[in-house]
């Protein structure tokens, strides 16, 4: 954040005195406890990945889903140091690295998930990108190089994407709409897939599809969170 960011936020926290974004708690970005509701390993199903699984930080309810609905759609970029972490840690956790099969000579693209013009233009920024930065800043500090590329684009232009419309109806909806931008030049590139929330996995299918297509050699999904019908793994 920039110093006029500082100060601005230390003025608006003396006007306005924040709370945790998901329980309220006085004078908290995130509190502790919810902090912890993001340390957890959540499975989700997905043969197409190296994985057999995307992975989340959290279970996509309560605390979580004030939280993350808060710094998605309504601009609370306090959060974005805080989930950019829970996302890190898990990387750790799951392997991301070996599971790629990255060496540092090799290097990791970490591509965000892609929202529709439409959305982008009602947040007013990439709200992924700030994750996906330190996700790539965590390749380094692992001796892996990795860069952030935006190479996936979203033609679907309506509704909002938590929209309970069920797996076959979102399916149905980002059928063919998920594209590769122009010659992103990812044959043989390993790619970390970096998403907000899993519904029912047809966003993360959809990119993990059109980035198979393009070339891409191997493909591990991480996301913020995930609906309850996922359990939470042991790991």
């Amino acid at each position: 954040m920039t110093g006029g960011g500082s100060w601005a936020s230390m003025a608006a926290g003396l006007v306005l005195p924040r709370g945790c974004a998901g329980c309220d708690a006085p004078d908290e970005v995130l509190c502790p406890s919810c902090r912890a509701l993001f340390d957890r390993t959540v499975a989700v199903p997905m043969p197409e990945c190296p994985m057999g699984a995307a992975y989340a930080c959290a279970v996509y309810e309560g605390a979580v889903r004030r939280a993350v609905l808060g710094w998605k759609d309504h601009g609370d970029e306090e959060c974005d140091r805080a989930f950019a972490t829970a996302l890190c840690t898990l990387a750790e956790r799951v392997d991301v690295l070996r599971r790629l099969g990255a060496s540092g000579k090799d290097g990791v693209l970490v591509v965000p998930a892609p929202s529709s013009a439409r959305s982008t233009r009602r947040r007013g920024r990439r709200h992924l990108m700030p994750s996906a930065r330190a996700l790539a800043a965590w390749c380094g500090r692992s001796g892996i190089d990795a860069r952030v590329r935006r190479v996936l684009a979203n033609a679907v232009d309506g509704g909002k994407a938590v929209e309970t419309v069920g797996a076959r109806g979102r399916a149905a909806r980002l059928g063919g709409r998920i594209r590769v931008r122009g010659s992103a030049g990812l044959a043989g590139s390993r790619v970390i897939l970096v998403d907000d929330i899993i519904t029912t996995g047809a966003t993360m299918r959809s990119c993990v599809a059109a980035l198979d297509a393009a070339g891409a050699a191997r493909v591990v999904c991480l996301a913020l969170a995930a609906t309850p019908r996922y359990g939470v793994s042991a790991m």
